[in-house]
């Protein structure tokens, strides 16, 4: 039997508070959908993170179900899970719209059994018979703590071609980089099938695919595909990779013999062009810097350009915060480039004591630290230190909420109130 699907994993729609960044997401996302509308494929994987938050803004949501219902009209059907980013503990993601609109199929079907173990149930694709299944992730990697209960065993005596879709990280696949990301051994993977379709590592696994851009057989060893994300979703993504992506997965299966001989190719989406520019201060005061970055203004082009400039190293004199970096932004502007993003986190100078922080990291890896170190010297009776600090990330996510178009004041503060409630987990009836 021929198959062929689109593996796309962390689109993370409307991750950028840059609105103009966002439109390059929502871009790519529709470059994305035209290419597997051409290429014909039997139905599509989103391995998580459709969205960069559970309840986003309906021009996101908006652009979503048009894109999903473009698929849909040619008879593309859309499989997943939900990612960490657009998984809701109180089940009110924006996921849900498109599950009960028949615009996206979450695959993760779970009962509990009386040994207390999960039991995943196959959802079967219509066109080609593969059952899928996957397990959904949850906020902070706490769906880890699931892959130890899974009931491996029903998965794994299920005849047929099947296909597990995850969105965790690996140990034995993850990247030095990311070595403090929360990730689970691969043993604890159900196995014998013909395909796992990773998500949440914004980093193309193996790195082979992005780098030939050429198609690879899948064996044994290269069962399990990350395909990054879809487009870059931060200011280290714009600088190291520059463009995201997604797969192609296509071959036979033999049904009876249950074989497969399946090959990716990886399918690079570029919107804009990315120009990095790195600044050394080491021994140079704020006049040389200045100087030297006037120099590379004048004789680079920005046209139409994102440019990323990361500014690093100790001066010799002047304080950090004497860079004026709006206006190195409006000088690259006005010559012609799309957007200008400044990095100088790891900028530092010998007139002022340095705080100490995690340099090369995103704002999200930033504030889990943070919080995982302020939740460890938090003693609360009856709430252990991991509840703590699941609570904090939650209030944090609802003092963040901004409020919809069209929603009043009174409506928006008791919808904030009624998440405090249900994180504190109260039960008392009050009057607002």
């Amino acid at each position: 039997m021929k198959v062929s699907f689109a593996h796309i994993s962390d689109v993370h729609l409307g991750t950028w508070r840059n609105e103009r960044l966002n439109e390059l997401g929502y871009k790519a996302f529709e470059k994305a959908v035209n290419f597997i509308i051409n290429e014909g494929v039997d139905f599509v994987i989103i391995s998580g993170d459709l969205y960069d938050v559970s309840n986003p803004k309906v021009e996101v949501i908006d652009l979503a179900t048009r894109e999903l219902k473009n698929l849909k009209d040619h008879e593309i059907l859309v499989y997943g899970i939900m990612g960490s980013h657009d998984f809701s503990p109180s089940n009110k993601s924006m996921i849900r719209p498109l599950i009960t609109a028949g615009l996206f199929k979450d695959v993760w079907n779970a009962e509990l059994t009386e040994d207390g173990k999960i039991k995943l149930n196959y959802c079967i694709e219509p066109k080609t018979k593969i059952k899928l299944t996957g397990l959904r992730a949850r906020k902070r990697g706490l769906e880890i703590e699931e892959y130890h209960i899974l009931d491996r065993k029903s998965l794994e005596t299920e005849k047929g071609p099947k296909i597990f879709i995850l969105h965790t990280m690996l140990n034995e696949l993850k990247p030095k980089e990311f070595k403090d990301m929360e990730s689970t051994p691969k043993s604890l993977l159900p196995q014998g099938f013909e395909y796992y379709a990773g998500g949440h590592l914004h980093k193309t696994v193996p790195e082979k695919l992005r780098k030939d851009e050429k198609s690879f057989k899948i064996d044994n060893k290269t069962k399990i595909i990350y395909p990054g994300s879809l487009a870059p979703t931060n200011f280290r993504e714009l600088e190291q990779y520059q463009f995201g992506g997604f797969c192609i997965i296509s071959g036979d299966i033999d049904i009876e013999s249950q074989t497969s001989n399946l090959n990716v190719r990886y399918i690079p989406i570029k919107i804009k062009e990315v120009i990095t520019l790195f600044i050394d201060c080491n021994n140079k005061s704020i006049t040389q810097v200045q100087d030297l970055l006037k120099d590379k203004i004048s004789y680079t082009s920005f046209d139409d350009k994102i440019v990323t400039i990361r500014i690093y190293g100790t001066l010799s004199s002047g304080k950090t915060y004497e860079f004026r970096t709006n206006e190195i932004i409006q000088k690259i502007k006005k010559k012609g480039a799309y957007e200008v993003l400044i990095n100088k986190s790891a900028l530092t100078s010998k007139e002022y004591t340095h705080i100490s922080v995690v340099v090369g990291k995103t704002n999200e890896e930033i504030e889990n630290t943070l919080v995982h170190e302020h939740a460890q010297k938090i003693r609360i009776k009856s709430i252990n230190r991991n509840d703590i600090e699941n609570k904090i990330h939650d209030l944090l996510s609802v003092i963040g909420k901004e409020r919809e178009e069209g929603e009043k004041v009174k409506e928006y503060n008791e919808k904030i109130v009624n998440d405090f409630i249900d994180i504190f987990q109260l039960e008392e009836e009050r009057e607002f």
